[in-house]
């Protein structure tokens, strides 16, 4: 029987790159004990940066951007399988936007 040393591999070196150009510099700071911010009621939990832009959020903003998130993937996911991509990189401008209907830009 011939075993197969696992720790004899060549590994590859890390590349965050691969992942997007702004992965390596999202990541979530805990603020505890801060308090709300203009007509919020619930306190700010900590800071989200992404690219080097902070942003401060409630407990309620932390799962509406995840709800937004998941629902871009998921998009993202239908999109793709119905063929309605652009080189699979991403749906075309209009197909199935995600955003709030809460949000007006005017």
């Amino acid at each position: 029987m011939v075993k197969f040393n696992f720790n004899d591999r060549q590994k590859t070196k890390f590349n965050p790159s691969k992942f997007g150009k702004v992965w390596a510099s999202i990541f979530f700071k805990n603020k505890p004990g801060l308090h709300a911010v203009g007509d919020a009621n619930q306190p700010v939990i900590g800071e989200l940066n992404i690219d080097g832009k902070r942003i401060d959020l409630t407990f309620s903003e932390c799962n509406k951007l995840i709800e937004t998130l998941e629902d871009a993937k998921e998009v993202s996911k239908t999109s793709k399988r119905l063929g309605q991509t652009q080189n699979s990189a991403g749906s075309p401008i209009g197909f199935m936007e995600v955003q709030s209907t809460m949000y007006n830009k005017e």
